[in-house]
């Protein structure tokens, strides 16, 4: 009888085996879930970059930022193909005047940054137009008009794809808002 009952004690597992095991596939889980979820497009996070980028150069504006040290007639956004966009200073307050200026992009305009799209597959499905914000109210030029009631609208979807289920659609109205669809 004593025999028996070594043999029962011997049959399943350890606590240890049990939890090396589990350790193991909750790696190998994690591993599957953090690489799935970087192969699978995200139009959200690429569309509040390109927003984050607007509402920057909207506060900028607002807040009279300067530029190399010199205040700037504004800040604004534009096309430069179907994958990037620039983000540009307006003139120097000092030689240009403001109110008379031309808020598209031009010579005297300075391109702080530019930008590309951090997702390989996603592009702009059109060109759009440029996008200025001008201090101190701020006022939103779309295409060098502030005329109340514009409207821009930017879309980006997959590279390829077909809008509306693959797109999301970016609009900025010269009242300065701009909302996500």
């Amino acid at each position: 009888m004593a025999k028996n009952n070594k043999q029962l004690s011997w049959a399943g597992f350890t606590l240890i085996e049990i939890l090396v095991v589990a350790g193991i596939a909750g790696f190998i889980a994690t591993t599957v879930i953090i690489n799935f979820s970087r192969t699978r497009l995200d139009l959200n996070e690429t569309a509040n970059i390109l927003v984050s980028d607007m509402r920057n150069a909207q506060a900028q504006a607002a807040s009279s930022v300067k530029y190399g040290g010199v205040l700037r007639c504004g800040y604004g956004i534009r096309y430069i193909d179907s994958v990037s966009y620039a983000v540009y200073a307006g003139p120097s307050t000092a030689s240009t005047d403001c109110t008379a200026q031309n808020r598209n992009f031009g010579a005297e305009d300075i391109v702080s940054s530019t930008k590309n799209f951090l997702d390989t597959r996603v592009e702009f499905k059109s060109s759009f137009n440029d996008i200025f914000f001008e201090p101190p109210d701020p006022k939103t030029y779309l295409n060098n008009n502030a005329a109340l009631g514009l409207s821009q609208i930017i879309t980006i979807g997959k590279i390829n794809g077909s809008c509306p289920s693959n797109c999301k659609t970016i609009t900025i109205y010269t009242s300065g808002k701009i909302d996500v669809q």
